[in-house]
């Protein structure tokens, strides 16, 4: 309410009257016939320091019943009045002793208008009360124009921060339920699962880069990348999808995209042979693309890692004799790369023996052709590929084959290992 200038049309100008006799009262019958206990606030009897506006708007969110009494159309409570009907629904009444002064869009609200006479001061304090107790008693009832026929809500900061957080909660609590699921499951059914689980949680690293690994093995390598590129955004420190980010690029023969990944899977973790083991994979791919001899010892030096890491791990071994078949050029280190085959045989024997284990095999199928047995070699390459889902036989068997036909291609190899090797290529093909 106006403190002092009260108008031109105001017959009753004492503003401590109206409080003491109109509003005290409506507090007070309020209080005796519905047992509340009622607190009024008036803004500028409030005896705080600091700003007026952090209280006065704050109370336009906060009060459960607002009254804005606009005797004298003082510009301030019009203001205070807007804040009000921009941010509650109800109950908000507005008040004056003259029509004249509801102005603007005001001018088409119910008012309750007062006067100093005994009848009309009583009126007004029994029309006043039952405005506030029929407001209270229908909250769902909007009493100002601004709001009518809007569906909006207003919340506090903290009230937000506390739902949003809330929301992830249990946005978290299904998506790990609905990310065990989707795990125990393979194939396309596992693709499903984790395509649906984004769609309820699209920030999770791990059911990205999960898919993106399930995608790479169908061979669906842009989708793929996409997924796995997301699970790094993600989760930038994560050594794991940067590597399998940078397995389905250089399959994808994105090679300067895959050694950049790689390199960063390397970096943040050094322990992974794995990442090493890749990385070697793709600059060799730049190596045949560009025949380039500078990106052989690059992928030499990774798959050489790689086995100190993990030492008798066949798949690191099987790639560094296949490079340095391509490197050697002395008598001597031809006769080294033959040994090393040899020494390789035994290994892969070892770990394929009565096992399922797909890639070990096909390592053997190549390791049997440089001993010079070529249905060895055929059987344990239909072996492995046994081994594998349907669904993935075909980008394995792409995989496979670039190797195999570096190596095959070597002038100084004799030709029945050449030959077996060329038979292995060609049974490769069949699963295309």
């Amino acid at each position: 309410m106006p403190g002092e200038m009260l108008g031109e049309h105001t017959r009753w100008t004492n503003a401590q009257e109206i409080k003491d006799h109109l509003y005290e009262g409506v507090r007070l019958m309020l209080e005796e016939r519905h047992g509340w206990d009622v607190e009024m606030q008036i803004e500028k009897d409030r005896q705080m320091s600091g700003s007026i506006h952090q209280t006065m708007y704050g109370e336009a969110l906060t009060a459960p019943v607002y009254i804005a009494d606009l005797t004298g159309a003082n510009a301030n409570v019009y203001l205070e009045l807007g804040a009000r009907w921009a941010l509650r629904d109800n109950v908000t009444i507005i008040t004056c002793q003259h029509k004249t002064d509801l102005r603007f869009n005001a001018d088409t609200y119910r008012f309750v208008q007062y006067g100093q006479g005994p009848q009309e001061l009583q009126a007004a304090k029994e029309l006043i009360t039952n405005m506030i107790v029929n407001g209270l008693d229908h909250e769902e009832h909007v009493d100002n124009p601004v709001r009518l026929g809007r569906d909006l809500v207003v919340f506090s900061r903290a009230e937000l921060k506390k739902r949003d957080e809330q929301i992830e909660r249990l946005e978290q609590a299904r998506g790990d339920d609905l990310f065990r699921e989707a795990m125990s499951a393979r194939g396309d059914e596992r693709i499903a699962k984790l395509r649906f689980l984004l769609t309820v949680n699209n920030t999770r690293a791990d059911a990205h880069g999960e898919l993106g690994k399930a995608l790479r093995a169908k061979d669906d390598l842009p989708q793929a990348i996409h997924h796995l590129d997301s699970a790094t955004r993600l989760h930038q420190d994560s050594a794991d999808w940067w590597r399998e980010l940078g397995v389905a690029q250089s399959r994808n023969m994105n090679f300067a995209a895959a050694v950049a990944s790689l390199s960063e899977a390397v970096r943040l973790n050094p322990a992974d042979a794995d990442a090493y083991s890749s990385l070697g994979g793709a600059h060799r791919r730049i190596a045949r693309e560009s025949s380039d001899r500078s990106e052989l010892l690059k992928a030499r030096d990774c798959y050489r890692k790689a086995s100190e890491i993990k030492k008798e791990e066949l798949y690191s071994l099987a790639n560094l004799a296949r490079v340095d078949v391509l490197l050697a050029e002395s008598e001597t280190e031809r006769a080294q790369v033959m040994d090393d085959f040899r020494r390789l045989d035994v290994l892969a024997t070892w770990l394929t023996e009565g096992k399922t284990n797909p890639w070990a095999w096909l390592d053997r199928a190549e390791t049997s052709a440089f001993r010079g047995d070529a249905r060895a070699a055929m059987d344990a390459l239909h072996t492995g590929m046994d081994q594998l889902p349907e669904s993935e036989r075909a980008a394995t068997a792409k995989i496979a084959l670039g190797p195999l036909q570096d190596t095959a291609g070597v002038e100084w190899l004799d030709e029945s290992i050449a030959d077996t090797l060329r038979a292995l290529i060609d049974e490769y093909r069949s699963y295309l």
